[in-house]
């Protein structure tokens, strides 16, 4: 990594204008992390645990792909072929559940839910209703008529995952990925974090400390607990050929534009559970962001970044209404910067 490489002073000047007290990041230079914080969070937090949110989708898609690769390509076959008794449209393939395609409705933005979720967070719904609530407005538009983010979606993921397998989705997860990958920090969201083990967030929805309080039943899709620098050996796994092929991997980096009117560069896309900007000034990269109380979470890896494989993981303590694209690409920038 380069000498005059250090990205904490950028960290620092982001937080105020982001709305967060503290941040976590681990950059990765062609399978060698080193960790930086800012704010609130010091050295001492590097090896924190924190609920990692929608980067989870990544994972789901990964797995989905491993078993295609083993069962033989189901990724547009309609997901009714799996599961007839399905309430959603019957014409929407697996495909279009990955890449937010379908026409799914969702939940998390829902003022019911959100109600919900601050009146009472020990008391978590039930899967059925999280779904009967997330697909009320389903459909929102015919299959690949348009773009919308849907939790939902990937729940129908991890009941497939469930389906093809013949495991829970966490036990599928674990062994296929977390194992393989050497996650030694990276496991599922099974309960409420009762010893407050957790990196420390902030989220005014909740009376006092959210960490004890929130359920993981909250999030139909599932939820994985990790650190920066596992999620970014996950993405250098995923990206190294260390988990799926090569046309797997071309599989998921295949990309639709999620706005209507995109500008000329920089075009936000999303592929199989992979997010990605068109024609970025940087070069290409795939991640994915996440959010829920406490954190804010984003993850990216450029293959090719001045001639390095490499990956940025960040978190910040705090829940905030946008991903932290800008903040990850002035670090990119420099990175850049600092090699020339």
């Amino acid at each position: 990594m380069p000498r005059n490489f250090e990205p904490t002073k950028i960290l620092q000047e982001h937080l105020p204008t982001l709305g967060s007290k503290g941040g976590l990041l681990a950059v990765s230079e062609n399978g060698k992390i080193r960790t930086f914080s800012a704010g609130s969070i010091s050295a001492t937090d590097h090896n924190r645990l924190y609920y990692i949110y929608s980067i989870s989708k990544t994972f789901t898609a990964t797995a989905i792909m491993e078993l295609c690769e083993e069962q033989g390509d189901f990724l547009d076959e309609r997901f009714s072929k799996y599961f007839p008794e399905t309430t959603i449209p019957h014409n929407i393939t697996v495909r279009q559940l990955l890449n937010h395609t379908s026409g799914l409705s969702d939940y998390f933005n829902s003022k019911i839910y959100q109600q919900a979720l601050k009146e009472n967070p020990t008391t978590p719904w039930s899967y059925k209703k999280l779904m009967e609530v997330g697909l009320a407005n389903t459909p929102m538009f015919e299959p690949e008529e348009g773009w919308a983010y849907s939790n939902p979606a990937y729940g129908l993921l991890k009941e497939l995952i469930e389906s093809k397998s013949g495991m829970g989705y966490y036990d599928y997860i674990t062994q296929r990925i977390i194992k393989k990958c050497h996650l030694s920090h990276t496991k599922p969201f099974l309960k409420p974090d009762y010893h407050l083990e957790l990196l420390e967030g902030e989220d005014d929805s909740f009376i006092g400390d959210f960490r004890p309080q929130y359920q993981p039943e909250w999030i139909a899709t599932g939820c994985l607990i990790s650190t920066v620098s596992d999620v970014a050996k996950f993405y250098d796994a995923l990206f190294g050929g260390l988990i799926i092929s090569q046309e797997s991997l071309s599989e998921m980096k295949k990309t639709v534009s999620i706005v209507p009117n995109p500008p000329k560069e920089s075009i936000p896309s999303y592929g199989l559970g992979l997010m990605h900007f068109k024609n970025s000034p940087l070069g290409d990269s795939y991640g994915h962001g996440g959010g829920g109380p406490g954190y804010t979470t984003y993850a990216t890896h450029f293959p090719d970044l001045e001639g390095n494989r490499v990956t940025i993981s960040l978190v910040l303590n705090n829940s905030l209404p946008q991903t932290p694209f800008d903040l990850v690409n002035s670090i990119a920038t420099h990175y850049i910067d600092s090699k020339n």
